[in-house]
């Protein structure tokens, strides 16, 4: 399996779920798939450092993963992983008093995602 394969099998499922092909869950079908596209981004993050500096792929949250980037990576690159990351975790928490993304929002994070997860 390639570096990025478990990400791009978390990207086919998310894909799955904006197509109608996924699963049933109902309502919450937008948190799964932010979760799913998180899971990728994470995945391909790890990835990432475990070729790159393993000892940075095993210290630390996925946050100090993405913040550690800056130093050896594309700054538009950055700035897009980090925005997707942030988009994506907010999305992902549950809270009454906001909507779930919309589908449009989360096509669009998928296709960011998808380029992050290639290019890293």
């Amino acid at each position: 399996m390639s570096a990025s394969g478990p990400a791009d099998c978390y990207l086919a499922a998310a894909d799955g779920l904006l197509i109608g092909r996924g699963p049933a869950v109902g309502g919450w079908w937008p948190k799964a798939c932010a979760c799913l596209i998180r899971l990728a981004l994470e995945t391909a993050i790890d990835g990432y450092w475990q070729r790159h500096v393993p000892a940075v792929a095993a210290y630390g949250s996925g946050r100090t993963k993405l913040l550690l980037l800056r130093r050896r990576c594309d700054r538009g690159l950055v700035r897009e992983a980090a925005y997707a990351w942030g988009t994506l975790s907010q999305a992902t928490h549950h809270h009454p008093y906001e909507l779930a993304p919309t589908h449009a929002e989360l096509r669009r994070l998928h296709s960011s995602v998808s380029a992050i997860v290639s290019r890293l």
